[in-house]
């Protein structure tokens, strides 16, 4: 009888004592804190956001500027210092 194939978490587990052998610990688990989604908002973009709304600049005006959603605003907004933007709605 020949024998049965692998399954993907036998291969997956393989792959990672492999890699556990070949890199130190500090090198897989600075590869971990790369991962993630990508921020819509950079610092920078966040910086300009501040400005346009201290300016009197709608929540709903900056989303088209910046292209994403009024809800992605919204968050960026609540994020802030508060006391920054106290009298942003």
């Amino acid at each position: 009888m020949s024998e049965k194939p692998m399954t993907v978490s036998e291969m997956a587990r393989m792959g990672g004592l492999a890699r556990a052998r070949t890199y130190s610990k500090a090198q897989i688990r600075a590869w971990g804190r790369l991962g993630g989604r990508t921020p819509r908002l950079d610092a920078k973009a966040l910086a300009r956001l501040e400005a346009l709304l201290q300016r009197g600049t709608s929540q709903g005006e900056c989303a088209k500027v910046f292209g994403v959603s009024v809800r992605t605003i919204g968050r960026a907004v609540a994020r802030m210092k508060p006391g920054k933007n106290a009298d942003v709605p």
